[in-house]
């Protein structure tokens, strides 16, 4: 796998690299994608920010026959009123008081392609007419202009919101949430699968050492488990941003619990604000490390000391992460990225 230049959006099947499957739920997004990405059908992603959703909308895309076509993006939240309606529509020479010229709306920018509408929840009721009528009909006209044209777009919208409950509030138009909710697909926040951050936190590694030039560092068994334990209201983008600044700042090769934000030290995020998948997590994680330290690897005592046969114990250190060689002094999480990763 080649690696990923952090600061850009790689154009890419690459993404799929990045999109790390560590989880079962995230499996079963994947699966669904595979499944949808090939039909025009709408499908809307839910999802708390960081979680991925445009990252999600690009693979969607890129699976898609519509791959060479454009992706384009638009930020609901930042376009009110006919500011929305000319960016997505456009305006002929003309239409208003500075419109020198003819300007193509994203609809038409994203012809043949995906138009990836983000925030949607955020539309004004006057936008979501509009907005709703081009779904219906797949025709449109721009500001100013008399003639319609057609355009053949696919769009994939997200949001960090529930639109039901605004949809029951009066909000948002019960119409357009259904022409939305065709597709529905949903990212599970980081914290409901912890598994995930072993293998983020390598992947993320990886990328930074080469986007940097620098060895790659390693973390101690104490400060993955803060990491593990930690809430990350900021999910994926979150721990990608703590990676860099470590990895960034290390001296030694090594982190620490020390060398962690103080954020991740939050008790917040700490056992005691665990949901139960989390606190099973943490504790069968730890009890299979320190066997595997008390037998010196030897994983047929340590099946047998924890009562689980010795395939269960394999599958376990797989799914989460635990490599260990015997006469290894040091507990090393041995991660993977992508289509490599084993893990449920």
């Amino acid at each position: 796998m080649k690696p990923v230049r952090i600061p850009s959006q790689p154009n890419s099947n690459e993404l799929f690299a990045d999109f790390i499957v560590a989880a079962e739920p995230m499996r079963a997004v994947l699966d669904t994608v595979e499944q949808v990405a090939p039909y025009p059908a709408t499908v809307l992603i839910t999802g708390e920010s960081g979680t991925g959703k445009e990252m999600l909308a690009r693979i969607i895309h890129l699976k898609s026959p519509r791959a060479e076509a454009p992706f384009v993006v638009v930020n609901c939240g930042t376009l009110p009123g006919q500011l929305f309606e000319d960016k997505l529509f456009g305006h002929d020479e003309g239409a208003f008081t500075g419109a020198v010229k003819a300007q193509p709306g994203r609809f038409e920018m994203a012809d043949g392609g995906t138009l990836f509408l983000e925030d949607v929840s955020e539309l004004s009721p006057e936008n979501q007419i509009d907005f709703l009528r081009v779904l219906e009909t797949g025709e449109l006209r721009r500001i100013g202009s008399k003639t319609t044209s057609r355009v053949d777009v696919r769009i994939v919208a997200a949001t960090s919101v529930e639109i039901a409950d605004l949809v029951s509030e009066g909000r948002f138009r019960q119409d357009l949430y259904y022409r939305l909710h065709v597709i529905p697909l949903h990212l599970p926040p980081l914290r409901e699968r912890p598994e995930a951050v072993p293998h983020l936190l390598d992947y993320f590694l990886e990328q930074y050492a080469a986007f940097y030039g620098k060895p790659k560092i390693a973390f101690s068994q104490a400060a993955m488990q803060v990491l593990i334990r930690y809430r990350w209201p900021g999910n994926v983008r979150e721990l990608r941003n703590v990676v860099e600044r470590v990895f960034i700042l290390n001296k030694t090769g090594r982190v620490e619990e020390s060398d962690l934000p103080p954020e991740c030290h939050d008790q917040r995020g700490g056992l005691a604000g665990s949901n139960l998948r989390n606190l099973c997590y943490t504790t069968e994680h730890r009890a299979i490390l320190d066997a595997l330290e008390r037998f010196n690897g030897n994983r047929d005592k340590v099946a047998d000391f924890l009562g689980i046969s010795p395939r269960t114990l394999r599958y376990k250190m797989s799914r989460y992460a635990i490599s260990f060689r015997r006469g290894q002094r040091r507990l090393q999480g041995a991660v993977a990225a992508g289509g490599r990763s084993s893990t449920g």
